[in-house]
């Protein structure tokens, strides 16, 4: 029986870490291939990118060598889906085949356009708003050394966030089904409107929490991909 591939993004100012206990609550089925992005954890020292296209195109080489014809799908948190989305078509336009699935979460779609410019505010008041989101230790914001170690990445990874516009080209939107999570007090965007971006179904759950409801709800969201992935009648 094959398993099927799962890629999961990170987060702005995250590294693969934030990810290792879903590994523990995904079925055997599902392997977890998380994506480590450029300058943190495994792949710190690297240059930090300021592009959803840069990170896309930086990354897309090391999911290649999974895509050995075993169906694949895709999560991301925040940054980690529009990623995972624009990862998505750029892997189609080079005919590798779509996921089966995209799981995206804690992100207004595509072609909506972020009104804040965080990464632009001075330290004091990009620190003050990333403690509102919540999701950061306390003792982050009182460690000089990881502040000044964290910071740049923290800020490089907003303005590839906040800086990211949809293009709509000629090529067609993705056709495999779309799963949009969501925090009830995160935002006041729609995420149905995730739907416009495939030609599949989109459908979208919300739970209890502001931006990083993911933590505090793993256990409901693996058993959500679960359920969309071990569907009877798929093949793995």
């Amino acid at each position: 029986m094959k398993r099927l591939n799962m890629f999961f993004f990170p987060y702005a100012g995250a590294s693969v870490s934030v990810y290792e206990r879903w590994k523990n609550l995904l079925s055997p089925s599902i392997r977890l291939i998380t994506v480590e992005l450029p300058g943190r954890g495994r792949r710190f020292g690297e240059p930090l990118l300021t592009s959803v296209d840069e990170i896309v195109e930086n990354v897309r080489h090391t999911l290649i060598p999974h895509l050995d014809g075993s169906p694949y799908a895709m999560f991301g948190h925040s940054l980690g889906s529009v990623i995972a989305f624009e990862m998505s078509r750029k892997l189609s336009s080079l005919g590798y085949p779509e996921p089966v699935h995209l799981f995206v979460s804690g992100r207004a779609a595509p072609h909506v356009i972020e009104n804040e410019n965080m990464h632009l505010m001075p330290d004091d008041l990009f620190l003050a708003k990333i403690q509102e989101l919540g999701g950061t230790p306390r003792e982050f914001f009182e460690n000089q050394d990881l502040l000044s170690l964290f910071l740049p990445i923290l800020k490089c990874d907003y303005r590839a966030s906040e800086t990211y516009r949809f293009h709509k080209d000629d090529r067609s939107p993705l056709s495999c089904d779309f799963t949009v999570f969501s925090g009830l007090q995160d935002g006041d965007y729609d995420p149905m409107e995730w739907s416009e971006h495939t030609s599949g179904r989109c459908e979208a759950f919300a739970y209890e929490g502001g931006h990083f409801f993911l933590h505090d709800h793993a256990e409901l969201l693996t058993e959500k991909i679960q359920s969309r992935l071990l569907q009877p009648g798929r093949v793995l």
